[in-house]
């Protein structure tokens, strides 16, 4: 089957269109003083020649590099470890046993496949613990070993991802392929990428990359030797760090946790300029607040307005998705906050996710600026993390669907 030049025209399109708005929003957090880019060094697992020839070498060019550690392991060299953290490196959570899935033979057991959340809760509760009595920090930080986000098997896996988030300022993953859009990411699924058996001339084009695009580059490593499997090169990384440090360059180099408050900061700033799609959790009431600043707009001609803070839409085709989890299993009351112009009203949509829908017909508000909340059913929900979506149902809306700006689910008591 092959692509006419119609439908390839408009995939390109949609990629530079993609492309473009992506730039220009990460260029809405600006970095301190000026500079043009983030970095942050990491380093995995605690390895043996971290706290030796790697805080060294970070020590002699005074950068601060983000350290997930294996709390076994730094027993190994704890006054090495000890010696890190007071210098200013950021100790980071990497788990106690360091699970993976059972491919990885080298694992032991249990593997991903036989824990549970509540197993993984326990663990990097215990991580957090070892660590701070060793060397007097608690993580804020976190790296999935193996990069590795999912646990159980089949229809039973499940991704711990919220549990990331809930526990820590932010998770870094492995062998990323991009650098991290301070604007859109995943403060919880951080891209981390490899810096392991590279030279300098392998890595600068990313770093030039990450530079032109203003984006947070976190580079993720292991051992800090001069040669080995899984292992930065100290010459590779001495290079990186002249670089790094040259003013010319326009780059701000410090530890994850440090670019993720930074960011947080920064989002808090803008927030209401532009909508960051994010997992949506319930309130301390109970309710769960799916605003459109938290929402996903999928299709051709859905567009999210900041001086309404909703989404506005034409077309069937268009649709605002929800990443949800539902703590409480039970009944919900469904209100929905949107406005529409009394000749465009009467539009069918429908409201699903978990298994359970609504559907109805988009009410009159008076105006296009005149919004009103009002209920529109009831469904029940099961816990878990899924995924909701609002979408028109006619094929040929005659104008807008309606301009979106909540809908809001109420536990019934």
């Amino acid at each position: 089957m092959t692509l006419s030049r119609f439908t390839l025209g408009a995939v390109l399109f949609l990629m530079l269109q993609l492309y473009f708005s992506a730039e220009v929003l990460s260029q809405q957090i600006a970095w301190p003083e000026g500079k043009k880019m983030a970095l942050s060094l990491s380093f995995d697992d605690a390895r043996e020649s971290n706290p030796t020839l790697g805080v060294a070498l970070l020590d002699q060019y005074d950068v601060k590099a983000t350290f997930f550690l294996v709390p076994s392991a730094v027993k190994k060299n704890l006054e090495g470890w000890k010696q890190a953290a007071a210098s200013g490196h950021e100790m980071g959570n990497h788990s106690i046993n360091h699970p993976c899935s059972g491919n990885f033979g080298w694992s032991g057991k249990p593997s991903l496949y036989e824990y549970t959340l509540a197993d993984m809760r326990k663990e990097l509760e215990q991580a957090n613990t070892e660590i701070q009595e060793l060397l007097g920090v608690t993580p804020k930080v976190y790296a999935y070993p193996c990069g590795q986000t999912y646990l159980g098997r089949g229809a039973n896996a499940q991704s711990f991802i919220p549990l990331i988030d809930e526990m820590f300022l932010a998770g870094r993953g492995w062998l990323g392929e991009a650098p991290v859009d301070p604007v859109l990411a995943d403060m919880a699924h951080l891209t981390g990428m490899k810096m392991d058996n590279m030279d300098f001339d392998e890595l600068l084009p990313i770093v030039e990359a990450a530079s032109k695009s203003g984006k947070w580059l976190v580079l993720a490593g292991h051992e800090t030797d001069v040669a080995g499997n899984q292992t930065t090169y100290l010459k590779a990384l001495e290079r990186l760090l002249q670089y790094a440090k040259d003013p010319a360059n326009g780059i701000w180099i410090a530890p994850v946790g440090t670019v993720a408050e930074y960011v947080m900061e920064q989002r808090e700033k803008i927030d209401g300029a532009i909508n960051v799609p994010a997992t949506v959790r319930a309130q301390p009431d109970g309710q769960v607040r799916l605003i459109a600043e938290r929402g996903q707009g999928i299709g051709p001609n859905i567009k999210y307005m900041p001086e309404w803070k909703a989404f506005g839409w034409y077309t069937a085709a268009d649709r605002v998705e929800w990443e949800v989890e539902i703590k409480k299993a039970g009944q919900y009351d469904v209100f929905l906050d949107w406005s529409v112009s009394d000749d465009t009203a009467r539009n069918p949509f429908v409201f699903e996710g978990g298994g359970a829908s609504i559907g109805g017909v988009v009410g009159k508000t008076g105006s296009w600026e005149t919004f009103k909340e009002e209920k529109i059913g009831r469904m029940t929900l099961s816990p878990g993390l899924i995924k909701m979506v609002f979408r028109g149902t006619s094929p040929d809306p005659k104008s807008g669907l309606l301009d979106l700006r909540e809908v809001r689910l109420v536990p019934v008591k």
